[in-house]
């Protein structure tokens, strides 16, 4: 690999000129709730949708898919309409634990379940009769709703049920029960070690919390540059906040159809809140001084030696034209070789595809920008999903 890293990582260590007022064209209202801003979606889109689930529909009669096809299929489409992935998973629930627990979630999540009005008691004995069938990922479920119901010891009794391999977002939660003391005894040591599991897994909830944790002495040995380091991958993982705390423009949470969503309102309203009370110049800041400056150094060293998370972060860095000037050749550079989890991965090739479109720094190639289009749509990329099945606006 070419000695490129930690030279662009030092000579070009530029914070690009981000005014936050003028990037960020957020709502004045104050806090709204998804009810008021879920609209039904446009003709073309549900006649879209209408088609979709027809063709899951006709090819499961068919034998073209599998009960579980059915599912992978269901929560393919989920990342546009979460409404068509219930449909799917309709077809099969009753005869598979997969499809129970992943409907059942839909009815009870937070940032779904307003879609499925007085569902939620049929999510959660869905969920239960996945559980009982012996598919742990329900119990991350149901560890999860009860958590969100306050329920904290039955919660942590869902959690241990579900063995030792937990879903991300699962184990940021367990991270706030130690950290907080809720259903366990108050650890931040494990309260921080849960949040980084949670970050190596691109949730963006934990990987901001590791982030904060690193700054802190109560959670163990502060390391700043690994604070800002996780804080910015915290946001290319779709956590406005930390984007807000680095002094970035924010772009709303990457999860359903539109940037209207109560959860990219209220984000963007706690986010603009934090700014008007706390926002200093970044550049005075403890976390740029004392974590990105030194930070980047051993971030292109390592990118230098083939260091998966290295890459991902100096490759996003440039192709956002923060922190470092945007390079389509030193963005290539970055992600072409790489594989980080799946999340992340969407990015890269959605990212990688762009570049091959437009023939930034490497040869435009519309079949290797397809073909990374269709990857990066299959591992949760909404805005590769829309192209490859041509979602009408």
């Amino acid at each position: 690999m070419r000695k490129i890293f930690l030279m662009a990582s030092i000579i070009a260590v530029t914070l690009s000129a981000q005014a936050t007022d003028s990037n960020q064209k957020n709502s004045t209202k104050g806090y709204v709730s998804p009810a008021d801003v879920h609209v039904t979606v446009s003709p073309a889109a549900q006649q879209k949708a209408d088609a979709l689930y027809e063709a899951v529909k006709k090819a499961y009669a068919q034998g073209k898919f599998s009960a579980d096809g059915v599912v992978d299929k269901a929560l393919y489409h989920n990342v546009w309409s979460p409404e068509l992935a219930a449909r799917c998973l309709r077809l099969v629930a009753d005869k598979n634990d997969r499809a129970k627990a992943e409907l059942g979630y839909l009815y009870t999540f937070h940032k779904t379940a307003y879609l499925f009005p007085e569902k939620q008691n049929e999510g959660l004995s869905l969920m239960e009769a996945a559980s009982r069938a012996g598919y742990k990922k329900a119990n991350d479920y149901l560890g999860i709703y009860y958590n969100n119901k306050k329920d904290y010891a039955r919660s942590w009794d869902y959690f241990n049920a579900a063995g030792t391999d937990h879903i991300p977002f699962a184990l940021t939660i367990m991270g706030e029960m130690y950290d907080k003391g809720y259903g366990v005894k108050k650890d931040r040591t494990k309260a921080r070690e849960y949040f980084q599991r949670a970050a190596m897994l691109c949730d963006a909830g934990g990987a901001a919390k590791y982030g904060s944790a690193l700054q802190r002495q109560w959670y163990g040995k502060v390391d700043m540059p690994d604070a800002f380091f996780w804080t910015y991958l915290a946001g290319e993982f779709g956590n406005d906040i930390a984007r807000s705390n680095l002094q970035l423009p924010l772009r709303g949470e990457r999860f359903g159809d539109d940037k209207n969503t109560a959860f990219v309102l209220n984000s963007l309203a706690l986010a603009n809140g934090f700014n008007s009370t706390v926002g200093h110049p970044l550049k005075d800041e403890p976390i740029y001084k004392e974590g990105f400056k030194p930070g980047v150094i051993s971030r292109g060293q390592a990118a230098e030696k083939g260091d998966q998370w290295s890459l991902f972060y100096l490759g996003s860095m440039s192709y956002n034209d923060e922190f470092l000037n945007r390079s389509g050749d030193f963005i290539s550079q970055c992600y072409e070789p790489i594989i980080v989890p799946a999340p992340a991965m969407a990015l890269v090739y959605e990212r990688m595809a762009d570049l091959y479109r437009k023939g930034d720094g490497v040869k435009a190639n519309p079949t290797k920008a397809a073909d990374y289009t269709r990857k990066a749509a299959n591992l949760g990329s909404l805005t590769a999903y829309k192209i490859i099945e041509k979602i009408p606006e």
